[in-house]
């Protein structure tokens, strides 16, 4: 579809590769993630990956790590979101004091309780979990409408699964599942990603949609223009990955997504990102 666009398309790569060529792969953080085992690591970042969107304009500062870091206190502390039947039951107020004041808590607070629920189904949040990075992202979409990332677009049905994706990935991250096809991952098209490559001439905006982006106007999900950056964002990271590993640098693109992110928190200055209010990223 991204042939197709009319508000975006590709641009050069030469700048972005200049500055991602040696970067090196961010680790996972064990410290300001939780880590205490396999078990309980697992349920943390399903529980986590479950409530990750929808940063921007939040009352609590601080973004994914405020998220990532008061989950991991509630882990560290004792307060067992590992136990299905305990998500199955929480709610908005018990949510924020974990997390913070963030956008979205009715439905952040809805998502683990479907998370839950599916958990008890299956007996246990492992259950949710497949021998393969991309059967465990379908399961998840397939289980789990908060997960079932799929846009609609001149008539097809475009699967994004930026969240579904981002479990198994975090998962391999925090070295506890071992997939074997984790290369049939993309990236992990959010409003930080494309930030990045439209910085660096690696997408382009038609007039229209950068004064749109530019002047912070929301786009609605679902609408054309924010498909479109979504699907040039997955077509260009791949673009990248492509052209790292013809530079004899092979890395998956779920490893050239976190290094566009890990940049994405330094470009200084930048253009704004759009901006969707949306459960999917």
């Amino acid at each position: 579809m991204a042939a197709h666009a009319e508000d975006v398309e590709p641009g050069p790569l030469d700048s972005l590769l200049a500055a991602v060529r040696e970067a090196p792969v961010p680790a996972w953080d064990r410290r300001r993630h939780y880590w205490g085992g396999p078990e309980r690591t697992l349920a943390y970042v399903l529980v986590l990956d479950t409530i990750n969107f929808s940063f921007w304009g939040s009352p609590t500062p601080g973004g994914y790590w405020r998220l990532a870091e008061g989950l991991r206190d509630a882990f560290l502390a004792g307060d067992d979101l590992a136990d299905p039947h305990r998500l199955a039951r929480v709610g908005v107020a018990e949510l924020a004091r974990w997390t913070g004041e963030l956008t979205l808590m009715e439905e952040r607070a809805g998502a683990l309780r479907e998370l839950g629920q599916a958990a008890v189904e299956l007996g246990g949040l492992a259950g949710l979990v497949r021998d393969g990075a991309a059967a465990t992202a379908a399961a998840l979409a397939d289980r789990l409408s908060s997960y079932a990332d799929f846009a609609a677009y001149r008539g097809r049905r475009v699967p994004i699964l930026k969240r579904a994706q981002i479990v198994p990935a975090d998962l391999h991250g925090a070295g506890v599942v071992e997939f074997s096809d984790l290369d049939a991952l993309t990236c992990f098209a959010d409003y930080k990603l494309p930030q990045v490559l439209r910085k660096f001439g690696a997408l382009r905006y038609s007039d229209r949609l950068a004064r749109r982006v530019d002047d912070w106007r929301e786009l609605a999900p679902g609408e054309a223009a924010e498909v479109e950056i979504r699907a040039a964002t997955v077509v260009a990271v791949e673009r990248l990955r492509e052209a790292l590993e013809a530079a004899g640098r092979r890395l998956g693109s779920f490893e050239v997504d976190w290094i566009l992110w890990g940049l994405s928190q330094e470009l200084h200055p930048v253009r704004p990102y759009h901006r969707t209010r949306t459960i999917f990223y």
